[in-house]
């Protein structure tokens, strides 16, 4: 089998497994290995690599792996939503540990916050008081954004993240279980 089709299954196997890791499993001492058969394939990195395999641009002529049915699971990503607060995808997805009750991935393209940037991609669920999570994705006047939250009870209250103040005409639909931001 070819090293970058070795590569491509453990990237099935694992989605968030790090070049280090993959060396390791591969048996060679250092990852700069693993980035020169990357290089030699012509990928500029891992993460393009990644990309490649996860999105089925890249198959392994042999594929003796395939993603772990209880270890992870695929979510659809949305950029975009309509006026009503609906998400549209695009087509594109990402596996992500399952377990959680994660619905969909929104790849944030709003302004910086607190603990979140632009490009950032934010793991949602639907709204649940019993899921302690400090941000919620709301319908607003201006569509979609992100608030701050309370839970108080059964009840959620939002907070404006800029201004701190209680945000009372907007409409929660998410809320986020997980933050993941690439370098």
């Amino acid at each position: 089998m070819r090293v970058i089709d070795r590569i491509a299954n453990l990237i099935l196997e694992d989605p968030l497994i790090t070049a280090s890791r993959i060396a390791h499993k591969m048996g060679y001492a250092e990852e700069k290995t693993v980035y020169y058969w990357l290089r030699k394939s012509h990928f500029g990195g891992l993460n393009a690599f990644k990309k490649a395999v996860l999105h089925g641009h890249f198959l392994p002529q042999d594929p003796s792996a395939e993603e772990a049915p209880g270890l992870y699971g695929r979510l659809p990503v949305t950029d975009e939503w309509t006026k009503d607060g609906q998400p549209v995808f695009g087509g594109d997805t990402l596996a992500v540990p399952s377990g959680a009750p994660a619905e969909l991935i929104w790849r944030y393209s709003g302004t910086p916050l607190p603990t979140i940037l632009p490009q950032d991609l934010l793991v949602l669920t639907r709204l649940d008081p019993s899921i302690k999570s400090p941000w919620v994705v709301v319908l607003a006047t201006a569509g979609v954004e992100l608030r701050m939250a309370v839970t108080h009870g059964s009840h959620v209250v939002t907070i404006h993240p800029v201004t701190l103040e209680r945000d009372n005409k907007c409409h929660p639909l998410y809320q986020i279980l997980q933050l993941i931001r690439h370098y």
